[in-house]
């Protein structure tokens, strides 16, 4: 009765925010009725494939798999479209929950849920197998749980920590953050045993996969793509005429003009690479790999310059107005509504996927006999097609929202930063990171979304004083009184 009494009383308080929390979950109840049972893109069969087989994947490490794993009973892949929905509305909740406890007026801090409630983008990749909606859950819930009070306990820290860690499993990207987070805390002057506590915590799910990895691949790593990833990147500018690399290193010399070269992803997936062609196509070997990651290294230090205009401008494209032609003709539309979805059958490079990496059978038994073959079903395909022409986070919003945040993050530059500090620089490491490692997409942008909103709503809000300082105060007060320090 005392649950059901103080559920009706949060009810009441924040009626406003629970309407638009009930239109969100409308609106991805659409998505479900336009495109059954969910939507796939070619990665989705080896995330599928690594649940089934239940083994460490070489080009990405296996959180999400592990995720889809503890699915894999109820075949349903509706239901992973409904759990990554409710996810991301969590993820709405948890952004105005903090912000409210935080002083931020309910319709200040609706307002900076909105671009996760209701952004085209951020539905239509819920509604996809694929790890990104797990991976903006985890971060986004652990750094909204390090800013609900000054001084979070230890328990806290490590469950925190622990849910870094496996969030640096669903997407590489994640790796530094917990380095990241603890140094956060020690910033905000919290106890370091704590911080410490968020690491340990934090290494024990990466140090368990790694193991696991060892068990099948001979080495201790998360996967065997970094220096392949790390390639593809400096391809846009290395030349080895200003390289001189070593001679093992001289096949991986590619002769066209950078001005002349295609975009990054292609030297990841193309055959016409001279990694591919040097590797007879096993270009995430632990050879190529390692090879890969050489050349890359001689590249950036031999053009540092070119190496950082190449991310500089690739980062630069995150804050455009509107979304850039030459991004959209390679997998930009995969993360659109479209009008009619391909069928697998005839799409040649699912087809690929399907059968010569033999993942027919494990989307057989995962997904059921129509291998969970999406449809455009009308009106709703149609009426999330005209939605998502204008209802979207542009980039030059996202970066209004990042000014905010540091602007917050400045005018408390005295206690470094103050509680903005952490979600703040945690969107900004999604966003840049990215470009320098691998190459931009408008997909990877999605995971600062969230944490930006939260830096910029913190930046908003009057911090209270730390505890030290109010005990100082009070003890200055009560000398001047006459009576004991508190």
């Amino acid at each position: 009765m005392r649950a059901r009494e103080r559920g009706r009383r949060l009810a009441a308080a924040h009626w406003q925010f629970g309407v638009v929390l009930a239109a969100a979950a409308a609106l991805r109840c659409v998505v479900m009725l336009g495109y059954p049972p969910i939507l796939w893109y070619s990665d989705s069969y080896n995330y599928i494939t690594d649940a089934v087989t239940k083994a460490p994947d070489v080009v990405r490490a296996s959180g999400y798999p592990l995720f889809l794993f503890f699915l894999l009973p109820f075949r349903s892949l509706t239901l992973v479209a409904v759990l990554q929905a409710v996810m991301g509305l969590a993820v709405g909740g948890v952004l105005y929950a903090v912000l409210r406890r935080r002083g931020l007026p309910w319709w200040g801090a609706t307002l900076l849920a909105l671009p996760v409630l209701f952004g085209a983008n951020e539905m239509q990749i819920e509604h996809m197998v694929m790890s990104d909606a797990l991976f903006i859950f985890l971060i986004t819930a652990a750094v909204a749980a390090l800013c609900w009070s000054d001084r979070p306990p230890a328990v806290l820290c490590a469950v925190v920590g622990l849910m870094v860690g496996y969030a640096a499993l669903v997407r590489s990207v994640g790796e530094p953050l917990l380095i990241v987070l603890a140094v956060g805390l020690l910033l905000r002057r919290v106890n370091w045993t704590r911080a410490a506590v968020l690491l340990v915590a934090g290494i024990l799910p990466i140090a368990g996969y790694m193991t696991w990895y060892h068990g099948f691949h001979g080495q201790y790593a998360l996967d065997s793509s970094s220096g392949v990833f790390l390639y593809s990147r400096v391809s846009a500018f290395a030349e080895c005429s200003k390289m001189h690399p070593a001679q093992k290193l001289l096949p991986l010399c590619d002769p066209t003009p950078p001005a002349q070269r295609p975009s990054s992803q292609e030297y990841l997936w193309a055959t016409s690479t001279p990694l591919f062609k040097i590797t007879n196509g096993n270009q995430f070997s632990k050879k190529a790999n390692s090879l890969a990651g050489a050349f890359a290294k001689d590249a950036i230090m031999a053009q540092p310059l070119d190496y950082l205009k190449t991310a500089a401008e690739d980062t630069a494209r995150t804050f455009t107005w509107d979304r850039t032609p030459s991004d959209l003709t390679g997998s930009g539309p995969s993360f659109q509504f479209q009008r009619k979805e391909t069928p697998l059958t005839s799409n040649p490079s699912l087809w690929w996927v399907l059968y010569y990496r033999q993942d027919k059978a494990s989307l057989l038994r995962y997904a059921g006999p129509g291998y969970g073959q999406p449809s455009a079903v009308q009106p709703f395909a149609g009426f999330l097609i005209g939605y998502q022409k204008i209802f979207y986070l542009r980039g030059a919003m996202l970066g209004v929202i990042l000014l905010l945040g540091a602007a917050g993050v400045i005018a408390r530059w005295r206690r470094w930063g103050g509680l903005a500090l952490l979600p703040w620089g945690v969107g900004v490491l999604l966003v840049v990171l990215p470009p320098m490692t691998a190459g931009f997409s408008y997909r990877y942008v999605l995971a600062a979304v969230p944490v930006a909103c939260l830096g910029a709503g913190l930046a908003l809000t009057r911090e209270p004083r730390g505890p030290r300082k109010a005990v100082q105060a009070a003890g200055r007060a009560g000398r001047a009184a006459g009576t004991p320090a508190p």
